[in-house]
């Protein structure tokens, strides 16, 4: 059984995983606009690639300024093991269909199959992990998922065809999936290695994965192409910067600071942060049903916060 976090650490970990939920909730709006003209693949490698450019420079600068070996040069094999497991599976596979999903269904329900995955990866590490939590945490982050369902179940789907809704439908399930065990994974590798070159790992790996997937299947020029727009490529360089590099930083910090299961959750909180974007970004009106959503999914993460100040 893993060790319990001390509760400054929780705290920590609690903040980065809604901080990653914000930065995803605002690369969402941006990466279905970009899914217009650029595909599912053709997105999740433009913003790897990217994500793995700046977080190069930042590896570097953090060698520069401590003047000490970096860390990544003496991680173990059994967590660089799962952590580039969890590359491929989380980020090359889960986040593959996640833009193939968000392209059929929009954000609002494909943030919302996206809440399923918090049960999954609290299943997964329950059984895995030997995580526990307490009746209380499981009721604030249960609460918390159904106020997110609420605020996505407010506005009916995207408009769509059936072949795209139930492809759709599919691919989200797939993706929560994976996602899942990308998160158990990553839980499971980074317990010695900083976040920075966790997220690296992950990153680089996801993108060999998703060059060779591309070689193999003779797509590769064919996703690459849109990015030749200049202006295609300039959102997908602050899409990728905002959720990529980002959000998935924060995700990694939370997952080092706290259990994978509250982590999950937390990250789930994506939709309540869509709403004022939205909002703003797209005009939006918020109805009453929306703000009650969001209120039951805060009572949920106060729940939460009590458990470990307790």
């Amino acid at each position: 059984m893993l060790d319990t976090p001390p509760s400054s650490l929780h705290f920590l970990g609690a903040i980065a995983a809604l901080g990653s939920a914000l930065c995803w909730a605002l690369a969402a709006i941006l990466f279905r606009r970009i899914g217009n003209t650029v595909s599912a693949f053709g997105m999740n490698l433009g913003k790897g690639i990217v994500a793995t450019i700046f977080l190069l420079i930042l590896l570097f600068g953090s060698f520069v300024f401590t003047e000490g070996a970096p860390a990544i040069a003496s991680v173990d094999n059994q967590s660089l093991l799962f952590l580039a497991l969890s590359g491929l599976v989380g980020i090359c596979l889960g986040d593959t269909l996640y833009f193939a999903t968000l392209i059929r269904l929009g954000p609002r329900v494909t943030l919302l199959m996206g809440s399923l995955i918090p049960v999954v990866t609290a299943l997964a590490a329950i059984l895995m992990l030997g995580e526990r939590i307490s009746l209380l945490a499981a009721t604030g982050l249960g609460l918390t998922i159904i106020g997110v369902a609420i605020v996505l179940w407010d506005k009916a789907p995207d408009n769509s065809t059936p072949v795209q809704w139930k492809a759709g439908i599919g691919f989200g399930m797939l993706f929560v999936l994976l996602e899942s065990a990308g998160i158990i994974l990553t839980k499971m590798g980074v317990q010695e290695v900083p976040s920075l070159e966790a997220t690296f790992i992950r990153q680089t790996v996801a993108i060999a994965g998703l060059t060779f997937w591309g070689l193999a299947a003779g797509n590769l020029l064919g996703w690459l192409t849109p990015l030749k727009d200049p202006k295609t490529r300039r959102k997908i360089i602050i899409a990728a910067l905002i959720g990529a590099l980002l959000g998935t930083w924060l995700s990694v910090l939370a997952l080092k600071h706290t259990h994978a299961s509250v982590a999950a959750a937390l990250n789930s909180t994506s939709p309540l942060f869509v709403l004022p974007l939205a909002a703003y970004m797209m005009k939006e009106r918020i109805s009453r049903k929306a703000i009650m959503g969001a209120a039951m999914a805060v009572v949920g993460i106060a729940g939460y916060f009590l458990t470990i100040t307790l």
